[in-house]
């Protein structure tokens, strides 16, 4: 299942004791009354945990260069702390303070509708459904043997883009009205055609392929013309203004990363530079930040990335447990994603 989670986080970098004792003093003011993530770290998470606005005290602390970045929705912020040495005796506190804005970090309100696929045998006949996001009936769309997932409301919410096919065999990109009428594929390749999502303007479709031998991305019109191949990679999307498209790619470095290309392919970049695998990337509503997960710190764990400067920050904490494929909501307040983490 996928769990909403308010975003905010209070990183901390710690770094490299004496006889005395250093502190770093927290103030954090502001956010609303709502929560916000304080996370304290050195090789390894020693705090991660939702928290209310206040004071927070790092004690013992080496001496070093400390970051700490406070976040609540649009607002982000890092201060750099230097700590020296610790004295002979005593404590030697370094103070930071941060004030959130007013309206950072809002209230989640439930409005739209929910679209999915489930299926009572969990491996095929998956059909797509509709629910209420507030509760209520539940709507059937498809009912038929194929396997049908994937699916994505249209920028105008008037259509859904979902792959349809055999699991064992193929599978095609494919389109229908919101109200499950007129289903039509799109796609009707040998090879499997999956992963498919819309541009911002709902004039063309990314999808991925492997119909000339890579794994790779390609593009074509909402009706299904003029497919094109762009990169190798996965998980395309589409960045808010539609010039980029986000993916991910083992087919340059060895190891899967996150990059970012622009639509007619030029411009390539490369955005996480770790030995482990980063996935799923996916665009904030303003196009500020991309979120993933990432396998450096064990399990999966959610990320957000500038994709101009390339700054990160860490979002969840899981402690070898999986949090993974985050898609944000409309509003850009908060990460719906896979996985548990502790509050």
């Amino acid at each position: 299942m996928k769990v909403f989670i308010r975003w905010g986080l209070c990183a901390i970098g710690l770094a490299a004791s004496a006889c005395g004792v250093n502190e770093v003093k927290v103030e954090v003011r502001g956010g609303d009354g709502r929560l916000v993530r304080l996370e304290a770290e050195r090789l390894q998470p020693l705090f991660n945990r939702l928290v209310e606005a206040g004071t927070f005290t790092f004690t013992e602390l080496n001496s070093g260069s400390y970051d700490v970045t406070v976040s609540a929705a649009g607002y982000v912020e890092t201060k750099t702390v230097e700590v020296g040495s610790p004295s002979i005796s005593g404590v030697q506190t370094f103070e930071l303070s941060f004030d959130i804005p007013a309206g950072s970090n809002p209230e989640f309100k439930p409005t739209g509708t929910i679209l999915y696929a489930s299926t009572p045998t969990r491996v095929r006949d998956w059909d797509l459904f509709t629910v209420p996001a507030a509760g209520g009936e539940i709507t059937q769309l498809t009912d038929t043997r194929d396997f049908e997932q994937n699916p994505q409301w249209s920028p105008d919410g008037q259509r859904i883009l979902y792959t349809i096919g055999d699991v064992m065999s193929n599978i095609d990109v494919a389109v229908m009205n919101a109200d499950g009428s007129n289903s039509t594929r799109l796609t009707q390749h040998p090879e499997s055609d999956k992963e498919a999502c819309w541009s911002p303007d709902g004039t063309r479709i990314a999808f991925v392929s492997q119909r000339d031998g890579d794994i790779a991305i390609w593009t074509m019109g909402a009706d299904g013309a003029e497919p094109r191949k762009l990169v190798q990679g996965r998980h395309p999307a589409w960045s808010p203004d539609g010039r980029m498209i986000s993916f991910t790619s083992g087919q340059f470095e060895g190891n899967d990363e996150i990059y970012v290309i622009n639509t007619d392919g030029s411009d390539m970049r490369r955005l996480t530079q770790d030995k482990r695998f980063d996935w799923f990337p996916s665009w904030s509503p303003d196009g500020r930040w991309l979120a993933f997960n990432s396998e450096r710190f064990g399990g999966q764990e959610l990320m957000i990335a500038n994709p101009t400067s390339g700054d990160q920050i860490r979002i969840t904490v899981a402690e070898l447990t999986f949090e993974q494929d985050p898609t944000w909501s409309p509003d850009g307040a908060g990460l719906a994603y896979q996985g548990k983490m502790k509050i």
